[in-house]
Parts: structure tokens; sequence; C-alpha cells
């Protein structure tokens, strides 16, 4: 995507840069060297008699002076495209987006002791090791953990296939490798304690090679989600429990699963049917009653007291501070606390009441993307995250907050975000507020959070979303609309219009999407989840997209790009890291998030064997050539200066390189 028209005319020399391709004019000069060569380029025609330029004459020395002060007020002038380019998509409503929080799945750890099962509330506030300095996990609903375990899984699926470790099932099938009714799926609760209250379990979905946890796909007329009954082996017999909340949808993605557990339940710890030996636990069955569950789904690990999380914090209770009152109407405030994450904010605002001498009314204002099209009566206001901005609407576009004191309350909102302090996969967080028995939380899954938008992004995005208006008709704008999905992580979007984003084939109606979400894990290339791609889906089909458009969103497919080659240090050079430094390079290059330009690699865009070696030329200091350059592309391996075609809507990601490295000299090119 280009910002603006194209500037390179012959008498402007470019230069690299934040604009949409990645180069920018030169306005001025931009080096002290370059300045001095200006400078002694005209001495001869101004100053003729001025001949004697030695080191210790005093015009040389003002030179050098003012070429150091000239270079730096350069390099500050040639910003000015990127600048003007940035204040003009904020004067057309276009903003930086701010850090999105990580989401983390969860088992709360109890004492062995515990007398009793320990009640952790929503909202409960674990700390990572950099204490309250740093980011926090903060749960996200409740449950009445137990002191222990799940001891065992077991499968019924025409026979039995038992397992006595749940946190490492090894991709074991929950109802069997051919999922039909009535097939079931059995976990032992092993704990000095009964289940009371709130019981969850935490379910952890092993991803499939190359794909996100759960489906590789998702539609906006989604399949409706298999039917289980949960049942626990009661003394009395088989008893059904109520679901309160179902985050797996049917064990077709990782989340948490809560169950009410009676008060008056008898619900012993026994051996399993069929089982002779072991120990005894409470059997907790779930019974598949519809034939749509999915094959491919298989179980990583299950855990008792399961949570959802999300790496954020709550405030409660603040007055906004009020900044700014128009005389013409409209009012701004701010919150304190930030970046605040968008749609967190419950904001109540207290009205004067109708009659003389009533008490002032308060009333719920809700948070909308804009206020252009805001009635007069509308009690809403807009966000600025990054700056806690709230602003409000002036009578005309949007209801005019009352003239008050102390009158605008956010009952709460959240704020946090961004990559910095994370925890990792099996820390253990300790509780913020000490209670008696909480061990803490130990962590399973935690996804990867995204920072706050570059300027190069906004650069990137904005002009799309100037055009498009927040509505989806060009292929173009449905890529844009899916950046700005509430709730989803989503570093890059690709619109595949007319095609099946899985087989490529011809379909009329549909809209292909491919999505790539923000990733810090250069070991496995990035997928969305499948949540995330059912809620993009979902948003452009009934949000944003044209009425009867048929969106399916898709995780990418990645060809594994590999580089053989001899590489050529210039002399002296040390060629271990040479080789590092060579390798290092490619990778980024390929990157699917900061290759190519440095805006990620092309959807589709071939990887040419002389873009290649430019690229080494130019970021390697040290390297002297680049010969017998050949790539592997998922294993096989392809003719020497042979490039990469890649399919519509298809990335690359970086493999194993094979570089022999010499010193120039030594035989260079071979």
């Amino acid at each position: 995507m280009t910002v603006g028209r194209d500037v390179r005319v012959p008498h402007l020399v470019m230069r690299p840069g934040e604009l949409g391709d990645g180069v920018e004019p030169e306005l001025l000069t931009e080096s002290r060297k370059k300045v001095l060569g200006e400078f002694a380029r005209r001495a001869a025609a101004y100053t003729p008699e001025w001949t004697a330029r030695t080191v210790d004459d005093a015009g040389v020395a003002i030179l050098r002076v003012h070429a150091t002060l000239a270079a730096e007020a350069h390099r500050r002038l040639n910003r000015v495209p990127a600048r003007l380019a940035l204040d003009h998509l904020r004067a057309a409503g276009v903003r930086a987006r701010p850090p999105s929080p990580a989401q983390a799945l969860g088992a709360v750890q109890v004492e062995e002791g515990a007398e009793a099962p320990v009640e952790t509330s929503a909202g409960s506030v674990f700390t990572t090791s950099a204490g309250t300095t740093g980011p926090v996990l903060e749960t996200e609903h409740g449950c009445s953990a137990l002191p222990g375990r799940i001891g065992g899984v077991a499968v019924l699926a025409g026979g039995w296939t038992a397992l006595d470790r749940a946190d490492e099932l090894d991709g074991l099938a929950p109802f069997g490798p051919r999922p039909r009714p009535p097939a079931e799926l059995w976990l032992g609760v092993e704990s000095a304690l009964a289940p009371a209250g709130t019981l969850t379990v935490a379910v952890e979905l092993a991803p499939p090679p190359g794909r996100a946890t759960g489906s590789a796909s998702a539609t906006s007329s989604p399949t409706p989600p298999p039917l289980l009954r949960w049942e626990a082996i009661a003394a009395s017999g088989v008893t059904e429990l109520a679901v309160d909340l179902d985050g797996t949808r049917g064990l077709d993605r990782s989340g948490v699963v809560a169950f009410r557990v009676p008060a008056a339940l008898d619900w012993p710890a026994t051996l399993r049917p069929g089982q002779t030996t072991g120990t005894p636990m409470r059997w907790l069955r779930a019974r598949l009653l519809t034939a749509t569950f999915r094959p491919e789904a298989r179980l990583s690990r299950v855990a008792l007291n399961g949570v959802s999380a999300v790496a954020a914090r709550s405030v409660r209770g603040e007055v906004a501070q009020p900044l700014e009152r128009r005389a013409t109407g409209g009012a701004t405030y701010r919150l304190t606390s930030t970046p605040v994450l968008p749609g967190s904010v419950v904001l109540d605002v207290a009205e004067p009441a109708s009659s003389l001498g009533a008490a002032d009314v308060v009333q719920r204002w809700v948070q909308v993307p804009s206020l252009a099209t805001a009635q007069p009566d509308d009690r809403v206001f807009v966000l600025d995250p990054a700056e806690g901005l709230l602003t409000f609407g002036d009578g005309v576009r949007g209801r005019a907050v009352p003239e008050g004191y102390r009158n605008v309350v956010a009952r709460s909102y959240r704020t946090g975000g961004g990559t910095e302090g994370l925890p990792a996969a099996d820390d253990v967080l300790a509780p913020e507020v000490s209670t008696p028995d909480l061990g803490g939380l130990r962590v399973l899954s935690i996804t990867t959070a995204s920072p706050a938008e570059s300027a190069l992004d906004v650069l990137l995005r904005g002009p799309g979303e100037i055009r498009s208006r927040l509505r989806a008709v060009a292929a173009a704008d449905y890529a844009v609309s899916a950046l700005g999905t509430p709730g989803v992580d989503i570093a890059r979007a690709h619109a595949l219009p007319g095609r099946d984003p899985l087989t490529g084939t011809p379909r009329p109606g549909t809209i292909g999407l491919v999505l790539v979400p923000h990733s810090a894990d250069r070991t496995h290339p990035p997928a969305p989840s499948a949540e995330t791609l059912q809620l993009v889906a979902d948003h452009l089909a009934r949000s944003t997209g044209i009425v009867g458009a048929r969106v399916h969103a898709v995780a990418p497919r990645y060809r594994e790009v590999a580089v053989n080659g001899l590489v050529v240090g210039r002399v002296g050079a040390d060629l271990a890291a040479l080789t590092t430094t060579v390798r290092r390079a490619i990778d980024d290059w390929l990157d699917p998030l900061v290759g190519g330009a440095g805006a990620g690699w092309g959807f589709g865009e071939p990887v040419r064997w002389n873009a290649l070696v430019r690229m080494l030329l130019a970021e390697v200091p040290e390297l002297e050539a680049a010969s017998q350059l050949s790539f592997r592309v998922d294993g096989r391996r392809l003719p020497t200066c042979a490039d990469v075609e890649l399919a519509a809507g298809e990335l690359v990601w970086p493999g194993t390189h094979v570089l022999e490295s010499v010193q120039g000299g030594e035989g260079g090119f071979r």
C-alpha cells in the first residue's frame, strides 16, 4: 500500500524512510561529509582567492562547525514528509492503535493441607517476578479451587484408552480417532476435598503442525459447536452438572469449562469402570451427543482449577479529570492509568434531576468509534486509549456532559498491554493479596500481546482506513477492516476476493482473508487462534462487509525457505561471526512480520535470488560476495539461482540455512 502519490521524480534523490514503499525524498543533504563537499564545490566560485584551506585555517574550522550543526538540522527537516503524513492522518481521525494485552490460560494452585476449597473471585490479581511494577494477570472468572490435580484421563470409544498423567497427554483424541456418539471422555479429580461450588477445568489443545490451536479456518456462517453432556459419577448414580462457562466450545479449542456442583452432591472417590487397580478418584465424564466433533482435535493437557486471565489491571471508581470544556459545547476528560483497553470503560455521569430538589440521576454512557453519526441525545463518548482521553458530544453530535463537580466517574476500566515482562508457560505467579492456602497461579499457556502501533504502521494502514470509511466494499477494505476487529490481535491481513483461501479455487461471493498475528516467537510461524479467525469473520460479515458476502478467514500457509550458498568475507573478517550475521540477515529478510522492506514479507511475493544478494551486500559490511546461492523449499532443493514462486496468499518462513564461508582471496568464487 502506497501513501500518497509517487514522488520519485528525476531531480529528487530518494532515501530510505517511513513512507509507504520504504523510501522518501531527501530534501536536504544529511551527512556532515556531504555538507562539507557542497562548501568546497562552491568556494571556488564565490571565494577564488581562498586557496590555502589547511587544517589550521580559521575558515576551515568555521565550516566544520557549521557542517556538524547543519547535518543535524537537515536530518530533522528530512523527516518533514513523514510528519506531515502523520498529521494529515490524525486530522482525518486515524489514531495509532494501543498495545493489546496477552490472554492466558492458568491453573490456581492450592496448598495440600487446605481444609476447604479456596474461593478465587473474578478480578483476582497475580503478579510476575517484577512485582507490582511489571505486568500482572487478572482472572476473568472465579472458581472454588481444590488442592490436588487431574490424576487420570480416559477415553471410551469402542474400548478404553487411559493415561495417568493429565499434563502430558501426547495428543490424545478426546473421543477417539473417529469421534461419534456415544464416545466418552473421563477426567479423574484427585483431591482430599470433595468438589463444591464452582469446579473449573482448563483444557489445552495441541495445535496441528503449522496451524493455530483449534481449526485452521473460520467462516461467517460457522457450524454449531459439538454438544456435550457433563456428568459426575456420584454415589446415587450419574448426575448431570450444569455448565456455567464453556470457553472450549465443546472441547473444540483451548479454554476453561466451569461446572456448578450442588452442595448436597455425594461424590465419592472410586475406581473407573473396568479399572481394577490404582488410586480412587472423583470421576467427571463428558459424553459426546452430536457427530460434529472435529477428528483432528487433540488434547495437550488438562488441569484442575482452570482460569482464564488477561495481562491487564482493573481500575475502579475513578473520577475522570476535566481537561477542556468549550463554550460551543463538547468536553474532554482524562483517565489517569494508560493505556486504556478499548471497550473496557464503564462510565457513569451524574445528570441533574428533572424536578427541583431531587437527587441527581446517574446515567450509563457508552463508548462509540466516532461522534460523527451520534444523535443530539445519545449518551456516548469517544476514547483515545493511548492518552486516556474521553471526548464527549456538543449537543448536536452526541449529548453534552452536564456541568458539575466530580460527576463523571469511571466505574471500572482496564489498563495494560504490550509485550514487556510477560510470564512464560509453566511460570507460577504469586497472588497480589495474600489468601490462606492460596499458592499462586500456574501459567499453562499465554498468547503474545501486541505492542503499540508504530508510526510506520500508521502510515501504511491510515490511507486504507480513510478510503474504506469503516465499510468493506473493495477487497483491500476487508483487509483494513480486519485489523480493526475488536478483541483480536492481528498484525497483517490479506484479502483474496472470490477465492477459497484454503484451496485457491474460485468461489464467487466469498472473501478469503489470510491473517497473521503478532508474535515474538522466532521458532514457529505465527498463526491465529480459532477464536481470532471466528471473531474476524463474524465482524466483517455482520458489521462492515457487504450483505450476503461470505467471509472465510484462515491462518497463512507457510513455505519453508532455506538458503544454500557460499559467502566470501573481506580480508581479515571473522568468518564465524560473518556466517552468523548472514544467517540472521536472511532470517530477518524472510520474516512474515518484519521481513521484506520492513513491514513483513509480501503475501504471494516470490523470493528472488538476486534480491537476496543485493540485501546481503547492503546489510552485511564484512561480506565481499555471495556465490552459488540456491533455495530449499519445504526440503526440496531448487537449481542454483532459481527463484521461489509463491501462490496467492502464501508466506515464507526461514528454514535452516547451509552456508559455507571463505576469506576473500582464498578461493573466492569457485
